[in-house]
């Protein structure tokens, strides 16, 4: 027989009730709202809750708007950690494997919605990419293969986070579809893998 559920565990779960609850709610009034004009009591007055509470879980509603690209990014930072030795685009592709399970439509629909109503949120960032930067970036380094210094560095870093944004907004918010994935880690490693090739250094190349 099961034990009874504890006092914790029943807290626990109310706490992340909640704290979805007031998750999804400010992700709505963005999308209708905007950003700019969606305060945070409003936040609290939708989700019938006080304005205290609704920064006791979120410090800000730009911590509230990102949540959702923090945690996707955090379970891409975690694969770095526990495995350091694969290959940046082998780690890529067990995390896109791995985000297939935590998908939750109606949230990425939410999400969608904020992002296409305040463009300019795009540009506030993911308080976990820096980490995820310092960690993926040896592995990036050398799966490419090109020098410090050299100037296909930065193309090739671009265009990989590039497509790896627009990928994860696309299958985020379509039907699942497998052969998309598979489609999309052979163009990354493609790509990854032109920038070895005959690659001059920097003082090689035409002025």
């Amino acid at each position: 027989m099961a034990a009874p559920e504890t006092m914790s565990s029943l807290r626990e779960r109310s706490k992340a009730k909640r704290r979805e609850l007031i998750r999804r709610t400010a992700m709505r009034l963005f999308a209708e709202r905007g950003y700019d004009h969606a305060t945070i009591a409003d936040i609290a007055a939708e989700a019938e809750v006080a304005p205290r509470t609704v920064t006791m879980y979120f410090s800000s509603k730009a911590d509230v708007a990102l949540s959702l690209a923090n945690e996707v990014i955090g379970r891409l930072l975690a694969v770095f950690k526990e495995d350091p030795g694969l290959n940046f685009t082998d780690a890529v592709d067990r995390w896109l494997t791995s985000e297939r399970e935590h998908l939750d439509p109606e949230l990425a629909a939410l999400n969608s919605a904020m992002f296409e109503a305040n463009p300019d949120l795009r540009s506030l960032g993911s308080t976990e990419l820096s980490e995820v930067v310092a960690f993926a970036g040896p592995a990036f380094k050398a799966e490419v293969g090109l020098p410090d210094g050299h100037p296909l560095r930065g193309v090739i870093s671009a265009a990989a986070g590039a497509a790896l944004t627009q990928y994860l907004f696309t299958s985020m918010h379509k039907a699942e579809q497998p052969q998309l994935h598979d489609e999309f880690m052979h163009v990354l490693r493609t790509l990854m893998r032109s920038a070895r090739t005959d690659a001059a250094e920097p003082s090689e190349l035409p002025a």
